[in-house]
């Protein structure tokens, strides 16, 4: 007689519907597909909108409520899901209405960047954008939301370190990590030091750290910059006039946000790709340029050091000029493929399999 599966409430909410990802939609989508194939796991998805399952394997759902809408989350989101006596929900996020609620729960936290750079993502409404920073201005309602938690899950070891620093929560914290998209992995031997481009794929808010990109690209001649991410209105005349300042406008390529097709495309025709970035919850560009057998430079900081190990060189984040030596450093065929021999078998190690059976073990304990 085959042992029960343990019943599962997943919010797939944070899933967006324009055909675009956000980290946490990307982490929503890529855990939910890698928990489907859980035999252990009775699935059922939490949206908010039927086109949402239209990106999940086929399981029963249940309709809520968008998450923007914070009155409704607040007072009616925890009904809904103990009308339908569900008794576990696990969110790939943390703000998650609680008022009432009768099951069991595990919140994800990504990262304390916010917290930090209280800058909300750009294409949020104003008042989300508002209430956004006004949520991250103390940790007190972090800490109370977590602890409505029975877990809480987050990225990465260095993530979870840092909650537990901050006292983010008295629940236990378990690292569930990012991983790529298997769809990135690519086998073609290609001899990335005889070419020109240099990959960004990432925000433009400050933390990033673009501007260091940029300079270090100005400080090598004959190298192509790919800015693969979507500007927002507002950054863009910043970006547009550094660019201009350090003459390199021309062997610029603003591509403005891309697909997951044309940034594989871009990749694969490309020297490297970097970060300099100061924070992160995890790094996951490293594991999409390194699946796709590119080297990587980033930031000397504990998530990088995490993530890429020795798989990657690391410069000083307000050093341009170490940034620059390591696109150099790439144009060298024996040194390049040394790193591309790095980053595939270091990609390996994060799959979202792995990450779904620490999530499935949560859930499991908690049944």
């Amino acid at each position: 007689m085959s042992e029960p599966k343990t019943p599962v409430l997943y919010d797939a909410r944070w899933i967006l519907i324009e055909n675009r990802f956000d980290g946490v939609s990307r982490y929503t989508h890529e855990l939910a597909l890698a928990l489907a194939e859980c035999d252990d796991l009775d699935i059922t998805w939490l949206v908010y909108d039927t086109r949402q399952l239209d990106k999940l394997p086929q399981r029963p759902h249940l309709m809520a409520n968008n998450p923007s809408n914070a009155f409704a989350e607040f007072f009616t989101l925890a009904r809904t899901v103990n009308r339908a006596k569900h008794t576990l929900l696990y969110s790939p996020f943390f703000t998650v209405g609680t008022f009432g609620k009768k099951f069991h729960l595990v919140l994800t936290i990504h990262d304390l960047i916010y917290y930090k750079f209280r800058t909300p993502p750009q294409w949020l409404p104003w008042y989300i954008r508002l209430g956004w920073w006004l949520y991250h201005t103390s940790y007190w309602p972090m800490r109370w939301q977590l602890n409505r938690a029975d877990v809480v899950a987050t990225v990465s070891e260095t993530a979870r370190q840092e909650l537990q620093g901050a006292r983010a929560t008295k629940r236990e914290i378990v690292a569930v990590p990012n991983a790529a998209n298997p769809g990135f992995a690519d086998d073609t031997v290609r001899d990335h030091s005889a070419m020109d481009g240099v990959v960004y794929m990432g925000a433009f808010t400050p933390y990033k750290n673009v501007e260091c990109v940029i300079d270090a690209v100005a400080l090598v001649p004959n190298v192509t910059l790919h800015l693969c991410g979507k500007i927002p209105p507002s950054r863009r005349p910043e970006i547009e006039a550094r660019l201009a300042k350090w003459g390199i406008t021309e062997r610029t390529v603003l591509h403005d946000g891309i697909t997951d097709d044309q940034y594989k495309d871009i990749l694969s025709n490309t020297r490297c790709a970097m970060s300099a970035s100061r924070l992160e919850g995890f790094g996951l560009p490293v594991l999409e340029a390194q699946q796709r057998g590119v080297p990587f430079a980033c930031a000397d900081t504990p998530i990088f050091r995490e993530v890429a190990g020795e798989s990657a060189l690391f410069f000083d984040p307000n050093s341009p000029e170490q940034a620059a030596d390591c696109i150099r450093q790439f144009a060298d065929k024996k040194i390049s493929d040394k790193y591309v021999a790095r980053g595939l078998k270091n990609a390996a190690r994060y799959t979202w399999q792995n990450s779904a059976q620490v999530a499935a073990e949560i859930c499991e304990k908690l049944s």
